[in-house]
């Protein structure tokens, strides 16, 4: 695999073991393009990087001396990934604030493909409510995170702030290369956020979902290759570039736009949240002074399991936000719902799921296959969901042929 990779290095002790992690893309048959910040260079010299990698590094926008400036856009054409290690805690907020003060943020703002970042840092800065705000942005946005790992930092302290090691960090990189163009040619449509149920004019019955989910595997079909169509509920989170956008209130929406979609598509994830009761609407607002009412709520369609008379030869995953027994739910409601595979979580804690940048996962396959992905982010679990949508898909083909 000819790959091309863009390697940040910025300020901190862990710049040391990017030597390493170049040495290891290289050695699988990478180009690599070094780009290190001011403060990358107090702990290793540019020569270095550019002995290993067999190219100047870069360093300037501007260029330096009577070189000339570097055109960041021609590298962004080039680059399939951009790998930033270590990502310290400065370098990360540039990134998700959008400022371009060097050669490193300013490609960032460029680059529009895969994104990795490996973080080192302090615990105390990690868990720094503007940090956790700051990857929390970058996740939304698409970028994927490895570690940072626990153990012995440079300030003698121990805890979470390592940066990984090399070898898992060029293996991860490797990893999100290969996948790369594995959903190429298919036409996926994917759910995202709530629906809002209304009781008169100003007030509605809804949900958590935050539609972080839907919106992260939507961006992750999309970065694998696939034509997109995110089918979106009410959230406040900007349309993902390059996907195309259907917007959504109530569950009778979105039930009209999949019977429409569903049919044209190869596969459907049903990650939104969608109301299992509807209220009885009033046309007139209700007032307080009307005193006390009994709001009557009646079952809604099952959307998924009402698509079946459209169905050919899609591959269906469904989703399970469950309280109580995970497993066992998911299962019969997969059957239920004739999907594919299932993806179960806990909806009673509150550091995944619902409104939280981060996820921990059951998935369920009818086959009989069981995995469980361990938290991580949104993006990551995504990437978790794509692989065993594939690998469905790839054995419901062999049984046809």
């Amino acid at each position: 695999m000819n790959s091309h990779i863009v390697l940040g290095v910025s300020g901190g002790i862990a710049a040391y073991k990017s030597v390493e992690v170049l040495r290891g893309l290289v050695a699988r048959g990478a180009q690599v393009q070094v780009v290190m910040t001011r403060g990358a260079r107090e702990f290793v010299a540019p020569m270095t990087f550019a002995v290993l990698s067999r190219r100047p590094v870069h360093t300037e926008v501007w260029g330096s001396g009577n070189e000339p400036a570097v055109d960041h856009i021609a590298l962004a054409d080039w680059s399939d990934l951009l790998l930033v290690a270590p990502a310290t805690a400065h370098t990360m907020g540039k990134f998700a604030q959008g400022l371009a003060d060097d050669f490193l943020s300013t490609y960032f703002l460029t680059h529009r493909r895969p994104i990795l970042l490996a973080p080192a840092m302090e615990t105390a800065m990690w868990e720094h409510p503007a940090v956790i705000r700051n990857r929390e942005t970058l996740s939304e946005r698409g970028v994927r995170f490895i570690g940072p790992a626990s153990g012995s930092l440079a300030s003698g302290h121990e805890g979470i702030g390592r940066m990984e090691e090399a070898e898992a960090i060029v293996e991860e990189a490797w990893r999100i290369l290969s996948v790369h163009g594995d959903l190429a040619g298919l036409r996926l449509l994917v759910t995202a956020g709530p629906t809002r149920e209304p009781i008169d004019p100003v007030r509605f019955v809804s949900n958590r979902s935050s539609g972080r989910m839907g919106y992260a595997l939507a961006q992750a079909a999309r970065d694998r290759g696939a034509q997109v169509t995110l089918l979106m509920g009410p959230t406040e989170l900007p349309p993902p570039r390059g996907v195309r956008v259907l917007s959504f209130e109530t569950a009778a929406d979105l039930h009209g736009l999949l019977v429409r979609e569903f049919p044209e598509c190869d596969g459907l994830i049903m990650a939104a949240a969608v109301s299992d009761f509807i209220p009885e609407e009033s046309a007139e607002r209700l007032h307080r002074e009307e005193g006390d009412r009994t709001l009557r709520l009646s079952a809604g369609r099952d959307i998924l399991a009402s698509l079946a008379p459209l169905r050919r030869s899609q591959t269906v995953v469904a989703f399970a936000a469950e309280t109580d027994d995970l497993e066992n739910r998911a299962a019969a409601k997969m059957e239920k719902k004739n999907a594919d595979l299932i993806v179960a979580n806990d909806v009673r804690r509150r550091d995944i799921g619902f409104d939280a940048a981060e996820n921990e996962v059951l998935i369920l396959t009818r086959g009989g296959d069981r995995e469980l992905v361990s938290r991580r982010s949104k993006r990551e679990v995504a990437d978790k969901i794509w692989d065993m949508f594939l690998e469905v898909r790839r054995s419901k083909c062999e049984v046809r042929s």
